[in-house]
């Protein structure tokens, strides 16, 4: 087999659409991305670019990798890095080299032709060492773990008496697109929400048949707020930002707002010491362990500030 890779064009669109079916998130439970163009998650920066693989031989899409160049504040300085993201290879090409051959182009040729010498990936916990084996890197990897707490937006959460006020992990827009009105809504409280269902939506392509069952029988006798999601089910996120020990009592804010439009879930990303952990875990749907792979010395304990469409 002989390949190529290439600069995205619109006419990939479709095929790069199809491959997101084949090459669904998850293991047990199964999930699409589902996107209004496969450039929508792209779109939200203002510098990136995707590149994909492609067949010669049948001229086919075989592969999709994405880079983007994003601020991040670590402590109290400020780093343009990059963010790899959308690295996908069709189930037939896997093992053959060829998500290797994106690391090494995503670093060697778009970032350090930028003038870009930090980057970083997220990924949920567990799959570092084969994120490591793509992106070959000379100097040292630093890990920073952090969690995705899932909130119903129909859940009224409770104020606390006593909590901490910790905050190490905290999620800004650090610079705005001039499409970021599409994406954002500012709260009365200063609370921000990202859209994420404008960008992508994820549906349940597959999960094991007994969770199956049971979540069609469960939903036979909770109000639809409640309903657990179920095979062929599609579930819209936001992404909570700009909060803080301080304004994130007021997130039924933010829930009462996504509800009314329809969205089941909000996701609130943080680490297990930081005030929105304390408050928010015991209404969490899931908590999902997350790391972040980067070359500029972030580490568990440092404070962070990542950007909101990063996530």
């Amino acid at each position: 087999m002989t390949y190529r890779i290439v600069p995205y064009e619109a006419k990939y669109n479709d095929a790069l659409m199809a491959l997101e079916h084949l090459t669904p998130q998850g293991k047990k439970i199964k999930l699409e991305m589902l996107r209004p163009s496969f450039l929508s998650r792209s779109k939200v920066f203002e510098q990136y670019s995707v590149y994909v693989a492609v067949d010669q031989t049948k001229d086919s899409v075989i592969g999709v990798a994405g880079v983007s160049i994003v601020p991040v504040k670590h402590e109290d300085s400020f780093i343009q890095a990059g963010f790899g993201y959308d690295l996908k290879v069709e189930p037939t090409h896997r093992k053959k080299g060829l998500a290797k051959k994106f690391g090494k182009l995503l670093v060697d040729e778009y970032l350090i032709d930028n003038g870009i010498s930090n980057y970083f990936i997220t990924l949920k916990t567990g799959n570092e060492g084969a994120a490591k084996a793509v992106f070959i890197i000379p100097k040292q990897w630093y890990t920073y773990n952090f969690l995705y707490l899932t909130i119903p937006t129909s859940k009224q959460i409770k104020p606390q008496t006593k909590f901490n006020r910790n905050q190490f992990l905290s999620t800004e827009l650090l610079s705005r697109p001039t499409n970021a009105e599409e994406y954002i809504i500012e709260t009365k409280s200063g609370l921000g929400i990202w859209k994420t269902y404008n960008t992508y939506q994820l549906k349940i392509q597959d999960m094991p048949f007994f969770m199956n069952i049971g979540a069609k029988l469960a939903n036979l006798i909770v109000s639809k707020e409640k309903k657990i999601p179920n095979k062929g089910d599609v579930l819209k996120f936001a992404t909570l930002f700009n909060f803080n020990p301080q304004n994130i009592e007021n997130i039924n804010e933010a829930l009462e707002i996504l509800q009314n439009k329809n969205i089941q879930y909000l996701n609130v990303c943080c680490t297990e010491e930081d005030a929105a952990f304390q408050l928010l875990k015991p209404y969490a749907m899931n908590s999902l362990p997350y790391t972040m792979l980067n070359t500029f010395g972030v580490k568990n304990g440092h404070r962070l500030t990542l950007d909101v469409r990063c996530l």
